[in-house]
């Protein structure tokens, strides 16, 4: 339970802290009061207490002298200082010197236990990750855990070819291998490469060594054996005992399940060896569960999977590399048919579930996809490495994913990013064409200027820049031009002496009778009655 310590000259305060909250029902027990700095540190020495929330203002010894004092005496102690608002300055101060918090007078008891709880839960976890780092650097300064490490996985590589120099061993690291049964697991942490990535290898070895504690402790208390680290991120468990069968190293999995789930918020899986009756064969069972536990990638995260239900399963079926989805997706790809794309993706690995495929055959086909659809957008110029980077290895990047749904989400989420990438490259594209068009008819509306010669101009076909051009600007090629003319004409006629025939050939009408049209149609007056109506605005 969590100790705390209320500090404060004023006796009602203490009472109204001690009294307006049901201390206990929140994990935490007022051990002590002090009216004064001075007694604080006194009693803080005694009881040792988690928190100490003490007052500023008080006799003998104030309150920040009290937490400048309990820094160097209870480092660990959480301190909150109460203040008035005209002691708001030596709050900050307080803050400073290393203070948890602080609150203002009056304090309510809803706001007080909020804090507290929030540096309970801090308390908490300080202590376990001090526990949990005191076991760990135990272990790892004894070397036992790896000694009894590197034993184990020397053995499963066959190793050892005496069995009666395993069992000598054996003896000597107090590993028990007394059989006459032992069984092989291979213990995986779900999602532990995702889970991990950013994490510093001292926080992953954290993470297995709590996993395998926790799984060792579970297994034997119901039989003879240990839990170690493999070569990998998985982790061993071997079962010794004169009656194994399938239904009790079933609840032992399925308790090491749970006491990993209760206890760390984390889920295992576990592949199951068949039963083996001589430690020289200890390799092949280790396989087995090897072999049970890659099944992973069809059966899901949390499962048990057991060798010997696979040797009885139909054998999977040989997936040829689809070679025609390939192309279908480099061709989505390059015409950002996002829902075709996605199709194709899922008849693949529609078919990856339906021959439940090995995932080493999975991987290397999925690997093989993404590399040639990047080649394919490379192709076209386009820079993938704002969403690759510049060192992509597909291979690797799969090992993070533990089921075939994690891996096609993950194939789908990143083909995606890629079509959208290919989407913002052909906008570029696109606005620098239509840029180009329009600065060309710009500079040559006063002349025939047509589709295709403003196509040919920026290299593209009539077609292409016919609708490329609708969606940039609304309005169709045609449309545009003569507005642009029209606009021209109409600073051209409000010039003195300007002639209406005149103004027209100049930009770019060579019929009078169709100009004319054109500028009733964007003006709704006529070019004679503009030119009127601008000269009577003059004059």
């Amino acid at each position: 339970m969590i100790k705390l310590l209320i500090v404060d000259d004023e006796p009602n305060i203490r009472k109204g802290i001690r009294t307006s909250i049901e201390w206990e029902q929140y994990g935490i027990e007022v051990a002590g009061e002090a009216a004064d700095g001075a007694e604080a540190l006194e009693k803080a020495l005694q009881l040792k207490p988690h928190i100490v929330v003490t007052d500023i203002r008080m006799p003998l010894m104030d309150g920040l002298e009290l937490a400048r004092r309990l820094k160097n005496e209870l480092p660990a102690a959480r301190i909150v200082i109460l203040s008035g608002y005209e002691d708001f300055s030596f709050a900050k101060e307080a803050l400073s010197i290393g203070v948890q918090d602080y609150l203002l007078k009056p304090v309510g008891a809803e706001e007080l236990i909020e804090l507290l709880l929030k540096i309970s839960e801090d308390i908490k976890r300080a202590e376990a990750d001090k526990r949990n780092q005191q076991s760990l650097n135990m272990v790892l300064n004894e070397n036992y855990q790896a000694i009894k490490s590197d034993f184990i996985n020397r053995i499963l590589q066959g190793g050892f070819s005496n069995p009666a120099s395993i069992m000598d061993k054996a003896a000597l690291l107090k590993i028990p291998l007394d059989g006459p049964q032992h069984i092989l697991l291979a213990v995986d942490i779900d999602d532990f490469a995702l889970m991990t990535e950013d994490l510093p290898e001292s926080k992953r070895e954290l993470i297995r060594f709590s996993v395998m504690n926790i799984a060792e402790e579970v297994l034997l208390s119901h039989a003879s054996g240990l839990v170690c680290y493999s070569e990998f991120d998985h982790l061993i468990g071997l079962m010794n005992g004169n009656r194994l069968n399938e239904d009790f190293i079933a609840r032992i999995c399925e308790d090491i399940q749970q006491a990993v789930r209760t206890y760390l918020k984390l889920s295992v899986s576990i592949g199951i060896s068949g039963i083996c009756s001589r430690i020289s064969d200890l390799n092949i069972a280790y396989a087995e569960a090897f072999s049970a536990l890659k099944a992973k990638i069809h059966k899901g995260k949390a499962s048990l999977i057991r060798y010997h239900d696979l040797a009885v399963s139909p054998a999977p079926h040989h997936v040829l590399y689809p070679s025609e989805e390939e192309k279908v997706i480099i061709g989505c790809l390059k015409t950002i048919n996002t829902a075709e794309l996605q199709n194709a993706i899922d008849q693949i690995f529609n078919r990856f579930a339906a021959g439940q495929t090995d995932a080493a055959r999975i991987r290397s086909i999925c690997g093989r996809l993404l590399l040639m659809s990047v080649s394919g957008i490379e192709e076209m110029s386009v820079d993938v490495s704002s969403i690759i980077g510049t060192d992509f290895n597909p291979y690797r990047e799969m090992e993070r994913f533990d089921t075939l749904e994690d891996l096609r989400n993950w194939m789908n989420h990143l083909l995606g990013r890629l079509s959208g990438l290919v989407q913002e490259n052909k906008n570029e594209k696109f606005k620098g064409v239509i840029k180009t068009a329009l600065r060309y008819m710009e500079e040559n509306y006063d002349r025939a200027v047509s589709l295709a010669d403003v196509a040919a101009v920026v290299y593209v076909t009539p077609n292409y820049l016919s609708r490329i051009f609708k969606e940039e600007m609304g309005l169709n090629f045609v449309e545009w031009l003569n507005r642009y003319r029209i606009e021209k004409a109409k600073a051209l006629l409000a010039e003195p002496g300007a002639k209406t025939y005149s103004v027209a050939e100049k930009v770019g009408y060579s019929d009078y009778k169709y100009f004319s049209q054109m500028f009733k149609r964007f003006v709704s007056c006529s070019p004679k009655e503009y030119k009127e109506l601008k000269a009577r605005a003059g004059s």
